[in-house]
């Protein structure tokens, strides 16, 4: 169970980065496509596009 936990905590972490990351390059490389990671995090979590 607590190999589950950490692997869970893991995999938050790593997508947490990878939406950071993302969220840099698009304001860097996309101006007018820029969302802040709160924006993205919340359409992530109400499964709007």
């Amino acid at each position: 169970m607590k190999f589950f936990t950490k692997a869970l905590i893991i995999l938050a972490v790593i997508l947490l980065i990878l939406a950071l990351g993302d969220s840099i390059f698009n304001g860097l490389f996309n101006n007018d496509g820029y969302r802040p990671v709160t924006q993205q995090m919340k359409e992530v979590m109400t499964g709007a596009q």
